[in-house]
């Protein structure tokens, strides 16, 4: 396969393209809960502010549990609020450490993405990567639903419960499988990214 001489992506765009892998990201998940929850969202939060006095008086005692504390709590989450009883009928929540995770990625893809046109690679390559960025930011998607859980659970079991999986074990193994299967196919694409560079 004839590659064309890479060069480097400026900055600038690389960092454009990882916003917009963000907030397309972020969209695409939110659309997909709107339609299948039939609703749009017409509530926002913030409820990590209400955890800050807690965090304050954890901190002074315990940091490392603290810091834990905060990473666990929603930064912000957009909801469909039934107007008539005040209740959320479902949440799309975004936690600090997911949120972490969804830089994280979107900056890698970004960066893969610009390679992969760089490189000229195939619309295969183009779907495995995207494919990776999905699992890894599934996994770290969090949302609530009235009909079938209280508190904010993995999008994942919340889509099984969906379909009738009432009876279905909330293992975080399903979890972290999903998030290591993204993880190897992006690395594999990563590390194939590398060797066309170095054959150039």
């Amino acid at each position: 396969m004839k590659i064309l001489v890479p060069t480097t992506a400026p900055r600038r765009t690389w960092l454009l393209l990882s916003l917009l892998c963000f907030v397309v990201s972020i969209a695409i998940g939110l659309i997909i809960i709107s339609i299948l929850n039939r609703g749009t969202v017409n509530h926002g939060l913030t409820p990590i502010v209400q955890f800050f006095p807690l965090f304050k008086l954890m901190w002074a005692d315990n940091p490392t549990a603290a810091l834990w504390f905060l990473l666990r709590k929603s930064v912000f989450t957009l909801a469909h609020q039934d107007p008539r009883s005040g209740l959320n009928l479902w949440t799309y929540e975004f936690h600090t450490l997911s949120l972490l995770v969804y830089l994280i990625t979107c900056t890698l893809l970004g960066r893969m993405l610009l390679a992969l046109r760089q490189t000229q690679q195939t619309l295969i390559a183009y779907g495995q990567t995207f494919l990776a960025a999905t699992l890894i930011l599934l996994s770290m998607s969090y949302m609530t639903s009235i009909e079938h859980c209280s508190g904010a659970t993995w999008v994942g079991f919340v889509a099984l419960y969906g379909l009738g999986f009432d009876e279905f074990e909330l293992y975080p193994a399903w979890q972290w499988l999903c998030a290591l299967i993204g993880m190897a196919l992006l690395a594999w694409q990563w590390l194939n990214q590398q060797r066309l560079r170095l054959r150039v």
